[in-house]
């Protein structure tokens, strides 16, 4: 096809799937990313944008589905845009994921040489998260708790059903949104940074069914907040905790702002295989706890720990990889940023009973510079680390947090990763400082999603002997 324009209807052949979960299309090798289609299907689509070597389209009609495609559980698919492979057969989600992984390892960082293993499946992938934030705005002149529309950051959709939240988070979303609408509150305009009611978070823990409430709202008390606690404690008695966030600023984000408590305690507990852990309404915690127990225990079988191993944990948030790993090993070293997490993992540490585990507070580049050069008071053993297992952000390690491991001279680092396209550079440049992948493994910790988590274990080069 010749170029593209702006506006122009075509009838595409979709081959794969892009990382982001678009649909691919190539007509004479040009490159169209089609939302919505799946590989298989037969579409008619329409031209948003063009660019020098891709463009991206607007599914119009599915003129012949793929034979891979399924019905949607959710009635707000293709308007929610949450979870965007919900028409895709689960398996062949698997086997998408399970290449996009490989894919990147390989083309973006470099890689070849490494086992791919199978990608761990959740056996039954739906009902998962247990966090949601959801937005607060207006639909026709009546307020509404939903996420908003793709690419509609001032829009929200109106919600009576998501199959990725437990059913008893679904209700307490409704039990919110019908009282914010009882006693007559402004939903928050993000144009013109007007109103009152701006986020509702809430936590369900799937091992005790504990249940943590946190409204944002602009500077202002909250109107009847004994109705508010009376009403969700009568209609949710998983309930643990009710909290009133504020949020003065005009960014929309829904936690980190200071609260109050107006009912119960600003944490929940959850189990993850013997362990008991707090998780404060803020804290980071896996989303999927079913598929959380997965990911660490493959972190661990790659860890391969002994007993006699000690273990750093850079990200530690509220302890629960260190504290999982903690039983296997002699002593365990977790540097979090975070101080709240830090106080959990603390807690954590001394109600599961373990007392084998250290926690720093600090920037992890920060901390490994200090540990190196000797300038923090620690037992000499935790400064020689036989494992260092990380867990960041989407962002990836910064380089000097790579090199700072490096100069540690672990025999193992485990990566756990929420992003294979920064995996790639950061196991590149470990291999520039003596450490090869030696493999890596898929876990599906977000079905019906594009998103997907991997844990990598890295080993020292075997570097030949003066004898050789």
């Amino acid at each position: 096809m010749t170029r593209p324009r702006r506006g122009d209807t075509h009838e595409l052949a979709v081959t794969g799937l892009a990382f982001g979960g678009q649909g691919i299309a190539r007509p004479d090798d040009f490159v169209v990313f089609v939302a919505g289609a799946v590989p298989g299907d037969e579409v008619r689509a329409t031209v948003t944008k063009v660019k020098k070597s891709y463009a991206e389209a607007r599914l119009e009609e599915i003129l012949s589905p793929s034979i891979d495609r399924v019905s949607a559980h959710c009635s707000h698919y293709g308007t929610c845009g949450g979870c965007r492979w919900q028409s895709l057969d689960y398996e062949v989600q698997l086997r998408y994921k399970e290449q996009q992984v490989g894919e990147s390892l390989e083309r973006l960082g470099g890689l070849k040489g490494f086992e791919m293993r199978q990608i761990k499946a959740m056996d039954h992938p739906w009902r998962y998260r247990n966090k949601v934030e959801f937005s607060i705005g207006s639909v026709e002149g009546r307020l509404v708790v939903g996420f908003h529309p793709p690419g509609r950051w001032d829009a929200v959709l109106p919600q009576t059903e998501c199959h990725l939240l437990p059913l008893a988070t679904e209700g307490v979303r409704a039990t919110v949104e019908e009282w914010l609408r009882n006693v007559g509150a402004e939903p928050w305009n993000p144009r013109d940074h007007a109103g009152y009611a701006r986020h509702l978070t809430i936590r369900e823990a799937y091992g005790t069914g504990e249940i943590l409430v946190n409204l944002v709202t602009a500077p202002g008390a909250l109107p009847d907040p004994t109705g508010f606690v009376d009403t969700l404690r009568a209609r949710h008695p998983e309930v643990v905790g009710i909290m009133h966030a504020t949020n003065a600023g005009e960014a929309e984000v829904a936690t980190g702002m200071p609260f109050q408590t107006l009912w119960g305690r600003s944490h929940m507990y959850e189990t993850l295989g013997d362990l008991r852990l707090k998780v404060s309404i803020d804290a980071f915690f896996q989303t999927n706890t079913r598929m959380a127990y997965v990911l660490y225990e493959t972190a661990a079988q790659e860890a391969a720990l002994t007993g006699d191993e000690v273990v750093w944990d850079l990200y530690s948030g509220i302890g629960s990889i260190a504290l999982y790993l903690a039983r296997r090993a002699r002593s365990v070293l977790g540097i979090e940023v975070v101080p709240a997490a830090v106080r959990d993992a603390v807690q954590n540490a001394v109600e599961n009973g373990v007392t084998a585990a250290t926690f720093l507070e600090g920037n992890a580049r920060v901390v490994l510079k200090e540990i190196l050069e000797g300038r923090l008071e620690l037992p000499l053993e935790l400064t020689r680390p036989d494992v260092v297992v990380v867990d960041p952000p989407r962002g990836g390690l910064a380089h000097k947090v790579i090199h700072r491991i490096a100069a540690a001279g672990p025999r193992r680092v485990v990566y756990v990763s929420c992003n294979p396209t920064t995996l790639a550079p950061d196991a590149a440049l470990f291999q520039e400082l003596g450490y090869r992948l030696t493999r890596v493994t898929p876990v599906d910790m977000f079905p019906h999603t594009p998103h997907i988590e991997a844990v990598a274990l890295l080993e020292p080069v075997a570097r030949p002997s003066a004898d050789e």
